[in-house]
């Protein structure tokens, strides 16, 4: 964590500030020191510390967001980082807070996670004045949610010159970083898109790695699980078992809900279970009635035949696979390998292509030409 020191005070030589001790009147008891920092007004200004001592002021006008758990406070002296901090309701309970430390110091010890620049990870506590952890630094990513790339309006607003190819390539990298992710035994929870970022160059950017399922640091630690998640991009197991989100999240889940993703970014936003005439999307998922199987009497909305014709067997058929076969037979659900070599076809077929078609986010419809008798 030296790497992270040396960042957040780059500028100049400084002097390290140790926190002041207290006057023997105004000790506190022990542990009492947690409700004493939760005494103060919420969003006030704070001085937390990094693990040298060195003292880190956070103004409340710093104040970006609020989390489940603490609040987002920009860093003034490197504006690269940002640092949460608990909020005074985990502060005040000792069972989340203890939860807190645990969870940051098993997401600490993921050393590729922590050094990933893809990923809003933690990469070092910081302190009250007592030395007890409150909160951590993270990276402060920038992009666009992947909503931008839900409707070809958009694509054009935010990313000019873009077509299928360049949003094929950001579904590619969304699959890595969800790879790299499972090697560590961290499984996605969230699917939301608004939770990834995209920037110019076609870069992924993770940035609640709170609701990641995380495991345990040691042989006897439980793993530590998160109940976030977004209906319509939810395994359809547990949306019609509530109760299977009190248990740890399956990769053959974490496949489904990235597949929707991934289904959805190359159909400019259309839902895998979307149907011509078909209402809500999570219903639509429900009934597990997919229109690319072309039976169960359903049919995709109108117009988006060509979008889906344009997409190479191998990908069409991995789609049926996932939301056909595995809808109700999740070990049937294709591995992310397979969805991954799928993508990297597809993106050599549409490089190759000479038929403007191919790398079109909204092909246009091919016109046949009439035969001369």
């Amino acid at each position: 964590m030296n790497f992270i020191w040396s960042h957040l005070f780059s500028s100049s030589p400084r002097r390290i500030v140790r926190p002041a001790a207290r006057r023997k009147q105004q000790a506190p008891p022990v542990g009492a020191d947690w409700l004493a920092l939760a005494q103060a007004p919420p969003d006030r200004s704070r001085t937390v510390y990094d693990p040298m001592g060195a003292a880190l002021s956070l103004r409340k006008s710093d104040v970006l967001a609020h989390g489940g758990e603490g609040v987002i406070f920009s860093f003034a002296k490197n504006p690269a980082f940002l640092i949460k901090v608990c909020k005074d309701d985990t502060l005040r309970d000792s069972r989340k807070l203890a939860a807190f430390r645990d969870r940051l110091n098993a997401m600490l010890a993921l050393v590729e996670c922590r050094n990933a620049p893809f990923l809003a990870w933690p990469l070092m506590p910081v302190f009250d004045q007592n030395k007890n952890v409150i909160g951590f630094v993270m990276r402060k990513n920038s992009g666009r949610t992947l909503r931008a790339l839900y409707a070809p309006c958009q694509v054009r607003r935010f990313f000019p010159g873009w077509d299928r190819l360049s949003v094929t390539k950001v579904a590619l990298n969304l699959v890595n970083a969800v790879q790299m992710l499972a090697r560590h035994r961290v499984l996605v929870n969230d699917f939301n898109p608004d939770n990834f970022l995209v920037d110019p160059l076609g870069r992924i950017r993770l940035i609640d790695c709170d609701s990641f399922q995380i495991p345990g640091a040691g042989d006897n630690q439980n793993t530590f699980l998160t109940r976030t998640f977004t209906p319509e991009y939810t395994a359809p197991e547990l949306l019609f078992h509530p109760e299977l989100f009190n248990r740890e999240r399956t990769p053959e889940q974490v496949r489904f809900s990235l597949a929707v993703v991934v289904y959805m970014i190359l159909m400019s936003g259309l839902h895998p279970y979307a149907q011509c005439g078909g209402g809500d999307p999570v219903e639509n998922l429900k009934s597990g009635k997919c229109p690319l199987a072309r039976r169960d009497g359903v049919r995709l909305p109108v117009g988006w035949y060509k979008s889906v014709s344009w997409l190479t067997p191998g990908l069409k058929h991995l789609f049926i696979r996932m939301f056909v076969d595995g809808h109700h037979e999740p070990l049937k659900r294709p591995m992310l390998g397979e969805l991954k070599n799928e993508l990297e076809n597809f993106i050599n077929v549409m490089r190759s292509s000479k038929n403007p078609n191919q790398r079109a986010i909204l092909p246009e419809k091919v016109k046949r030409k009439e035969k001369v008798v």
